[in-house]
């Protein structure tokens, strides 16, 4: 899987630059996709990490899933919003001049999950990572392997692989995308790890 890591930034690196993820309609149409996927894998995504963790599927679908649907409910509601431009005031000397505020996406976002909490982890980010129109490499925790699977599966059945890609594997795929010239990295994990992430 290593080996995937190199080519998979640089085609979402040449992704980026089309400008595709920036637009509104592709944002609001992968949250939607993000919605659907969560309907219609719940019961594998609840079942990935009984497998993996022992929880009651209750918990899994109050703490992971019926979260995740209300943090893209919320993002679709307001994304519009949160694209337009913020006008800001400017000084006298500057009159009648005008500014504004608008906010950018960054590029190429690398996601890395944790095993413990492995569906909200890892899937959080990458919905913010999509309302703020980056493209994203997504690395699930090896240490929770159904849900890692899971991840997978869901990405990329619902998700567009031009703009958004899951490397699973060891600590060697992390590492490998961690040394990447990344514009962003979400991180959930230990302090250690963390320190050598940064």
């Amino acid at each position: 899987m290593v080996e995937l890591v190199q080519p998979t930034f640089e085609k979402l690196t040449k992704a980026f630059k089309t400008h595709e993820t920036k637009k509104y309609k592709f944002r609001l149409q992968q949250l939607m996709q993000v919605l659907k996927g969560l309907k219609e894998m719940e019961t594998e995504i609840c079942e990935a990490m009984r497998s993996d963790l022992g929880r009651d599927m209750f918990l899994n679908y109050i703490a992971e899933v019926a979260f995740l649907e209300a943090g893209v409910k919320h993002d679709c509601r307001n994304l519009k919003k949160w694209m337009e431009k913020t006008h800001e005031e400017i000084e006298l000397l500057l009159c009648p001049g005008s500014a504004y505020t608008m906010y950018e996406p960054l590029g190429v976002v690398g996601v890395f999950g944790s095993w413990n909490a492995p569906f909200v982890t890892t899937m959080k980010p990458l919905i913010q990572a999509i309302a703020a129109g980056n493209c994203v490499i997504v690395k699930p925790s090896e240490h929770s392997p159904q849900s890692s699977a899971a991840i997978k599966k869901f990405c990329d059945k619902y998700l567009d692989p031009e703009y958004i890609v899951v490397i699973e594997g060891a600590v060697d795929v992390a590492v490998a995308i961690n040394q990447l010239p990344l514009d962003l990295i979400c991180f959930t994990g230990s302090t250690q790890v963390g320190k050598l992430i940064a």
